[in-house]
């Protein structure tokens, strides 16, 4: 299945910093993990953009017709 409008599969960028942060220890891996946490959420956020982008375009439309 092609990936949704706007989606990035984040598994080898999420793999490549949890290897960063493994790598350097205690203080480096808070910052890497909340690196990792970050990129996360904003594909999470990215994903409801894209559904509220289409949300807008259906009230739109149902707005064109009733006039």
């Amino acid at each position: 299945m092609p990936p949704a409008e706007g989606h990035i599969d984040l598994t080898i960028a999420l793999r490549t910093v949890h290897e960063l942060a493994v790598a350097e220890g205690d203080l480096g891996y808070e910052y890497w993990h909340t690196v990792g946490k970050l990129l996360s959420r904003a594909s999470l956020m990215q994903a409801e953009i894209d559904s509220l982008n289409k949300d807008l375009e259906r009230c739109r439309a149902m707005l064109d017709r009733a006039k």
